[in-house]
């Protein structure tokens, strides 16, 4: 299953750097979950198809006119130009809505039905599913759910369970110090590195809570609770290239369903008791949740 990196919120330890090449690593909490996952990459026909998508990338930005610094300013994780595709919620929305892609509409569509980004898309898919089943199947269900009952929403993969995708593009995709509050915090996203450059000097990855530098070449995955770790990455050198693509799930999405497809204003109305008994077990909610992150030991039973 890869080596384990124990470094989950160490409060003593300095920055430890960590290579994320082929090997699968986990990264565990003192009780053996496995909290994140560098998940590195499959076989060498892997690394080249995802080469391909790099290229994809570069040919989207070039005819869409998009420079590496976004010229709309900074957004909330860098300077860089970032287009999401999919389905979220939040925001003053009372359901889950179809992103707004604006101008780079038709060529995310046709990104999203290229075959290279296709299986980049179910690697991290199939990744998230080995190393955490049971929260893979609740977003399996949670996506299940809101389908059934809004069909019209718009799916980026067929039968994969992130309801979203980012599009980080430009060549110098370097992200600020960040949270993404969104995203739901008892759940993991999954990011794959993409680009031309060197990992070991450059276009790391920092986990900051977790106290970990990790060198992140080209191709590879990982899969973090990015609404509750803090991440960025280093500045790509001058002449190389980073860009990345990111899957996740809006937090209140997974809300708007455990409360029958309703927000929590509507559950009010229509099911007070529901609604107290909801309430009253917020402060034990992340009890259960955390129930859906396996050990290592789990997983090496599933295996043997």
């Amino acid at each position: 299953m890869g080596r384990e990196v124990r470094c989950w919120l160490c409060k003593s330890c300095s920055i430890a750097s960590h290579s994320l090449d082929r090997t699968p690593t986990p990264v565990v909490d003192r009780a053996g979950r496995v909290a994140s996952v560098l998940a590195g990459q499959p076989g060498a026909d892997y690394a080249r198809a995802l080469d391909e998508v790099f290229e994809l990338f570069e040919d989207a930005g070039r005819q869409a006119g998009l420079q590496a610094v976004s010229r709309q300013g900074p957004q909330k994780r860098g300077h860089f130009p970032a287009f999401n595709r999919g389905v979220t919620m939040g925001m003053g929305s009372s359901t889950p809505v179809a992103l707004q892609t604006g101008f780079m509409s038709s060529t995310l569509d046709r990104l999203v039905g290229h075959q290279a980004v296709r299986r980049m898309a179910a690697y991290q898919d199939a990744a998230f599913s080995l190393w955490a089943p049971r929260l893979y199947a609740e977003y399996q269900r949670t996506d299940k759910i809101m389908r059934e009952k809004l069909p019209h929403l718009p799916r980026n993969f067929h039968s994969l369970v992130f309801a979203a995708a980012a599009f980080n593009l430009g060549g110098k995709v370097w992200t600020f110090k960040h949270r993404d509050f969104l995203n739901w915090p008892f759940g993991w996203c999954a990011i794959t590195a993409l680009g031309r450059y060197d990992p070991t000097r450059t276009g790391q990855l920092i986990l900051w809570e977790l106290k970990l530098v990790v060198d992140f070449p080209p191709a590879a995955t990982v899969l973090i609770p990015s609404a509750v770790i803090t991440h960025s990455n280093t500045p790509v050198a001058d002449g190389d290239a980073q860009m990345s693509f990111t899957q996740y799930t809006a937090g209140p999405i997974f809300r708007w369903v455990e409360n029958g497809c309703r927000t929590e204003k509507e559950l009010e109305i229509a099911d007070p008791a529901r609604y107290a008994e909801m309430q009253d077990s917020k402060d034990t909610a992340y009890l259960r949740r955390l129930g859906n992150f396996s050990t290592i030991d789990e997983l090496l039973d599933r295996i043997e």
